[in-house]
């Protein structure tokens, strides 16, 4: 038989496909076209949400949606760029990226900008970033690899390093101060150290030093205070907030139409910490409710994959960027609809935002990377083997 009949034989063997289809059939295409449509959903949003802003502090009316459709094609590159990598190159793409972003949060203690008494952004190239939106996704594929890393007989060595490297981090976010990535860290380091197998006695004794820790900053940073106060205050001196709720109810059950909406003229972060009032406001309680269950759905199939997972690090990776992904929806819709205190945090590839964009793309594409099918299985030809 010659090669051409070979191949014709054959026409699934891998060994005769370019790279693109070997992706396309390993890939999770569910989730991924889930994503494209989510980012193209968040698109039509800005371009609802940002002309009242961008009319407001005098740019041009497409300001934010130009930025955004840049920030889109980006996040869409490194999401299906990450998603090529195995498992070594991945390990290697996010300490790199954790060295990196490190020198950045210390550089942002003395070059950052300033604003309501924080340093959390950073000027590069002409383009301004928050660092602490990149680690998280670096800092979870790294503590998955200490776990993994050393032997059962060596758990003050990869409990050690993983408290460290946790410390490194939120010694920096609390020099900031960022006490809201603060508890995102810790939210991401306890699920990982839970999910490997931490007694449950040492977990409950560190749930109690955070909430000490909670009281404390609640006494020692004057800006959690105040979200706290204005969270529990019942005569709606949080004005954000309350326009976001006054948005769901003018919105109703089928909103008030594309662009129509009215609180996006009131609210500063209504193309960002609040569109998810937007939303409500102008296509419906019934939308939130498709968006929430769409949300759900994804989460769903990412903690139904890791549970399948038998590699340590995989499953420990999985667990720690699911994670990350939840808390950004939960906080969020939360904050949103009055049931969390106010908190910067952006709905996932929806909300307007260049840093919050790309990090949530790199935390995807490592998710895609990690649930690709390994269809390598060996397939008998007769006296051919593929494998």
């Amino acid at each position: 038989m010659d090669s051409w009949d070979i191949k014709a034989n054959r026409p699934f063997d891998r060994r005769n496909m370019n790279l693109i289809k070997k992706w396309w059939i390993d890939i999770d295409k569910i989730n991924f076209l889930i994503v494209i449509g989510i980012i193209v959903f968040g698109l039509m949003m800005t371009a609802s949400s940002s002309p009242a802003i961008a009319k407001r502090i005098d740019v041009e009316k497409f300001f934010f949606l130009k930025k955004q459709i840049i920030f889109a094609i980006i996040s869409v590159g490194l999401l299906v760029s990450i998603s090529f990598l195995d498992q070594e190159r991945i390990k290697f793409f996010s300490f790199s990226g954790l060295a990196v972003v490190i020198v950045l949060l210390v550089m942002v203690l003395f070059f950052g900008s300033e604003a309501k008494g924080a340093k959390r952004w950073i000027s590069l190239g002409g383009f301004t970033l928050q660092p602490s939106e990149f680690a998280k996704a670096f800092f979870v594929i790294a503590n998955a690899y200490i776990f993994q890393r050393f032997d059962a007989d060596e758990w003050w060595r990869k409990y050690g390093f993983s408290f460290g490297l946790y410390l490194v981090i939120i010694a920096l976010l609390l020099k900031q101060p960022d006490f809201g990535m603060t508890l995102t860290f810790t939210a991401l380091w306890l699920v990982q150290v839970f999910a490997y197998g931490l007694p449950l006695f040492i977990i409950g004794a560190i749930g109690v030093a955070i909430v000490l820790g909670g009281f404390g900053a609640y006494f020692v940073f004057p800006h959690v205070a105040d979200r706290i106060n204005k969270f529990t205050d019942s005569d709606g001196k949080n004005y954000q907030v309350e326009r976001s709720l006054d948005a769901f109810v003018n919105g109703s059950f089928f909103g008030t139409g594309p662009g129509n909406g009215v609180v996006k003229k009131f609210i500063p972060d209504a193309h960002t910490d609040f569109i998810f009032a937007v939303v409500g406001e102008e296509y419906g309680i019934l939308a939130c409710i498709i968006i929430i269950v769409i949300f759900a759905y994804l989460i769903t199939r990412i903690v139904k994959r890791a549970l399948e997972e038998e590699d340590s690090f995989i499953f420990l990776a999985l667990c720690g960027l699911m994670t990350q992904f939840t808390m950004q929806v939960v906080v969020n819709i939360g904050v949103s609809m009055k049931l969390l205190p106010t908190k910067g945090m952006t709905l996932p590839f929806i909300s307007y935002g260049g840093s919050s964009m790309m990090s949530t793309a790199i935390c995807f594409g490592l998710i895609l990377a990690f649930t690709k099918r390994k269809y390598h299985r060996d397939v008998d030809y007769g006296n051919l083997k593929m494998i």
